[in-house]
């Protein structure tokens, strides 16, 4: 039996891919809702509600709400990379390489290493994989 843990209702998140036996979903790509799924751990994030910020951005005229089914570009990724920084949210950014497959509230994201600020040490070697996560805009 899977054991399943469902973010619909976490703040914004990383979900490192780990063999832990817990899969994690979220619903996903605004009001497609998607169920994606990957096992790992989550690691809630200290955003001051920074997810909001990301969420008006899918929300607003150049998505609609669709959840950018299609893909991220390097406008989206800024964007985000600019809520995590702003968020004081060290050493992790979207991975520019996985933009395609990616979507709201279902980046692929890059840890580039541990400092004195991350929230996340111990899941070396670095740069390691992960999925930022948040509340659905739908």
């Amino acid at each position: 039996m899977n054991r399943v843990i469902r973010l619909c209702d976490a703040d914004l998140g990383l979900i490192i891919p780990y063999p832990s036996g817990v899969i994690y979903s979220n619903q996903t790509c605004g009001n497609i809702c998607m169920q994606p799924e990957i096992e790992g751990v989550f690691v809630p994030l200290d955003a001051e509600d920074g997810w909001l910020a990301v969420t008006a951005h899918f929300e607003g005229p150049k998505y609609m709400g669709s959840g950018a089914m299609l893909g991220l570009d390097h406008e989206d990724a800024d964007i985000i990379d600019r809520v995590l920084r702003e968020r004081r949210i060290v050493g992790l950014v979207t991975d520019r390489t996985r933009l395609a497959d990616s979507h709201e509230a279902w980046v692929h994201a890059v840890i580039e290493g541990e400092s004195d600020w991350s929230p996340f040490t111990g899941f070396g070697p670095y740069p390691r994989a992960g999925i930022l996560t948040w509340p659905n805009s739908d």
